[in-house]
């Protein structure tokens, strides 16, 4: 009887995960956000010029890297995938590396870009951008981007407000023990 419940429930686990495929990196839904996070890197200091690109390329760039790890959803399945050998990349840590470096190669002047780690050396670890004004080191005040949490469709929240992490800033001399 147990098996045939461990089967059912593999069953209906894989089913309800789905592949992420975004046929169109732009589409006019993009706007609000793009404008709702535009304006919110306006509030944090930055120029308008500057702030409408990034959130244009942080939304845009989330999906494109979707595309690229091939994403499942719901995200921790297709850690799974990755951590069992499936996929080669698509955990949160990979979205943070390849946004930032899309981000790094545009040479943005006003903003700084910090790591932001919830939840370090644990298996629930988080990883995700935070966007300050430059020059600030006043994470809580900053604007997470996390191209992870919705499957590349990205999330992006006032730091302070993301109740369901305690972000702090990870420095390249800390040590990671795990890949979620």
């Amino acid at each position: 009887m147990r098996a045939i419940l461990a089967i059912l429930l593999i069953i209906v686990t894989f089913n309800s995960c789905s592949s992420v495929k975004y046929t169109s990196l732009y589409t006019p839904k993009d706007n609000p956000k793009i404008e709702k996070l535009t304006n919110m890197l306006i509030s944090i200091g930055g120029n308008k010029q500057e702030a409408k690109e990034l959130a244009t390329l942080a939304v845009v760039h989330s999906k494109e890297l979707a595309n690229s790890y091939n994403l499942v959803s719901p995200p921790l399945y297709h850690n799974f995938l990755v951590n069992s050998g499936q996929r080669s990349r698509g955990l949160c840590f990979h979205f943070v590396e390849d946004l930032s470096k899309e981000i790094n190669s545009r040479g943005f002047k006003s903003f700084d870009f910090k790591w932001g780690r919830a939840n370090a050396d644990k298996l629930n670890e988080h990883n995700v951008i935070i966007v300050v004004k430059k020059g600030s080191n006043d994470i809580q005040n900053g604007i997470i981007l996390d191209a992870w949490r919705n499957s590349g469709n990205l999330y992006f929240k006032r730091t302070k407000n993301d109740t369901k992490y305690d972000w702090k800033e990870w420095n390249k001399g800390d040590k990671r023990i795990n890949n979620y």
